[in-house]
């Protein structure tokens, strides 16, 4: 039963994580390509938008760390599956760079830089398709 519940709760957070990335980026790609700032009300569904996705990344880890614990006995399950904590590790990472990044400009009345919030945004992109690629071919 445990079972189950890991993995509803895993495809869960995947779901939701990859939501937020794509409604997210969508969002700041729309304001980037007009070149303006996003007004405060944007600008605060954007910083929540970024906690809950870190919240759903964490949930991702502790429930993959048990679910690989609980199948495999670890995480030595092939090369493909060490490429896709590789790539989830830096996705983790990224986020709570961001997430401080936008944190600390929001506590300054400063908008985020968009340099950094545009790297971090194809980056996530970049990553969570090869965690994706990865994951389809370890567990193939």
């Amino acid at each position: 039963m445990s079972l189950i519940l890991l993995k509803t709760f895993h495809y869960l957070a995947i779901l939701f994580a990859g939501g937020l990335l794509v409604g997210g980026g969508l969002i700041q790609a729309v304001y980037a390509r007009d070149n303006q700032v996003p007004d405060i009300n944007i600008a605060k569904i954007l910083k929540t938008l970024g906690y809950l996705g870190l919240a759903a990344l964490i949930i991702l880890w502790i429930t993959g760390i048990l679910l690989s614990n609980l199948i495999y006995g670890g995480f030595s399950i092939n090369s493909a599956f060490t490429v896709k904590i590789i790539a989830a590790a830096i996705l983790l990472i990224i986020s709570f760079i961001v997430n401080i990044h936008v944190y600390n400009s929001s506590k300054n009345n400063q908008p985020p830089n968009k340099s950094i919030m545009k790297i971090a945004t194809m980056s996530g992109r970049g990553l969570i398709i090869v965690v994706l690629l990865a994951a389809a071919i370890a567990f193939s």
